[in-house]
């Protein structure tokens, strides 16, 4: 996430104190406190509804989408704790006057409340089936308009046509037309690249596609990915994937896809060459730097997939020498790997090590950092896999030498909790390492 984008959501979240403040001289502060909690969460879900529209220049501000993502995440969680200290601290002062409708608006907060936070948590609860969990976000904004309206027509210290009212009010509507945009006219509007499946193989455990373009086709660079969704078959649904073809003048685009869910299940089993589908983006800065430092390639299992087009890009690339670790649990069939051999004997500065955990070898940073020598310090390192083993090997490699800023990687899942599963995982070893004290304690015997 870029810091400019961080900022400008802070600023947004902490400039109605500026107005509130002057309220506080005769009036009850902390229900005054409340009632700034239930505007910086008005604040926050309009920002936030407004990152899910994907319009061009958010990666700009924010970041690459997949960090946007992150981002979506956690504003929705702080939104939901300002909604719920807001419901807790009580927000009624005396003196006020509402319109004919405070009683409603009262009524259709409390509903607002209670919808948005069942369905944020619903958002981090990863175990929840995809499916159900999109049909679930979907209705999101509704209950933002609900918490909207509460807000326009509910008893408050000040008037719609204050300058706080009327900045408070923009994000309301900035967050209802964007609710607007992507459930009714995005649908409707023409959107992303038209393509045609021409090929459909399987590879190891992955399904590949190769997709020839029907109009101009899209543009993209190694390492991005885009949302795909394929008439017919029940795959109508946008899904983003890495792009595992580096870029062609016919703009031809390859994607690689595991087997990980219902939907990526149903497309291995009905995709036919002869579909047409629509390709959105591209997304995503996960590319290769110029010059001639060493770099590093970390793919684990699907992640290989980026690197698949970086490799295929150095053909036409001046760059240092470059160390791809492809990190499988096969015993077989590796997907990909005779490919990647191949391009390493045209490369001469690409060097491909399999790591097969199944023969008992793990890759380390003492590993890498042996590897090139002994010195990681001006190297590049991108990765592109699963999360504990992408910070155990950031954190090796820092302590060796490696500056942060040149560990490269994209969020491998876009839908992420919140360490519940952690959290009950170390509930239960706890609750597990007590019973079992209390059985060895019963079972000593007597001195």
């Amino acid at each position: 996430m870029r810091p400019i984008g961080l900022t400008l959501i802070v600023l947004a979240t902490l400039v109605p104190i500026y107005w509130y403040i002057p309220l506080g001289a005769n009036r009850d502060v902390i229900a005054l406190f409340s009632q700034y909690l239930g505007s910086a969460a008005l604040i926050l879900m309009g920002i936030n509804q407004f990152l899910a529209t994907r319009v061009p220049g958010l990666e700009t501000v924010f970041g690459p989408l997949d960090r946007i993502y992150v981002l979506h995440k956690w504003l929705g969680i702080a939104a939901l704790v300002a909604m719920g200290l807001h419901d807790i601290i009580d927000a009624e002062m005396n003196g006020l006057r509402g319109g004919p409708l405070a009683g409603i608006a009262e009524d259709i907060g409390e509903i607002s409340l209670y919808g948005l936070m069942i369905l944020i948590l619903a958002s981090v609860i990863t175990f929840i089936p995809y499916h159900l969990w999109k049909w679930s976000h979907r209705i999101i904004g509704v209950f933002f308009f609900l918490g909207a309206f509460h807000y326009f027509f509910i008893e408050k210290p000040f008037s719609n046509a204050d300058p706080l009212g009327l900045y408070i009010s923009a994000f309301c509507v900035l967050g209802i037309l964007s609710y607007i945009w992507m459930s009714l006219l995005r649908p409707m509007a023409p959107r992303g690249h038209k393509y045609e499946v021409d090929l459909v193989r399987r590879v190891g455990g992955l399904t590949e596609l190769v997709l020839l373009p029907k109009g101009r086709g899209m543009k993209h660079k190694a390492g991005q990915f885009a949302f795909l969704s394929i008439d017919g078959g029940g795959l109508g649904e946008e899904h983003p994937f890495t792009l595992s073809g580096a870029p062609s003048n016919d703009r031809t685009l390859r994607f690689s896809i595991k087997d990980l869910g219902d939907y990526t299940d149903r497309l291995q089993r009905k995709v036919q060459p002869g579909m047409e589908a629509t390709v959105s983006g591209p997304f995503g800065h996960f590319k290769m730097p110029t010059g001639r430092d060493p770099q590093v390639w970390i793919g684990a299992g699907v992640g290989i997939t980026p690197f698949l087009a970086f490799a295929e890009s150095l053909k036409t690339s001046d760059t240092g020498p470059v160390k791809l670790y492809y990190c499988v649990r096969e015993r077989d069939d590796i997907p990909y790997a005779v490919e990647l051999e191949r391009l390493a004997e045209d490369v001469e500065t690409l060097e491909v090590i399999i790591v097969n955990t199944t023969e008992g070898i793990r890759l380390t940073a003492d590993r890498i950092v042996s590897d090139l020598g002994g010195d990681v310090s001006q190297a590049h390192v991108f990765f592109c896999g699963p999360v504990q083993m992408r910070k155990a090997l950031k954190s090796g490699l820092v302590l060796k030498g490696l500056r942060a800023s040149r560990f490269h990687f994209e969020e491998f899942e876009m839908r992420t909790g919140i360490g519940l599963g952690a959290l009950a995982a170390w509930l239960w070893d706890r609750g597990t390492l007590e019973v079992e004290k209390k059985l060895a304690a019963k079972t000593e015997p007597a001195e």
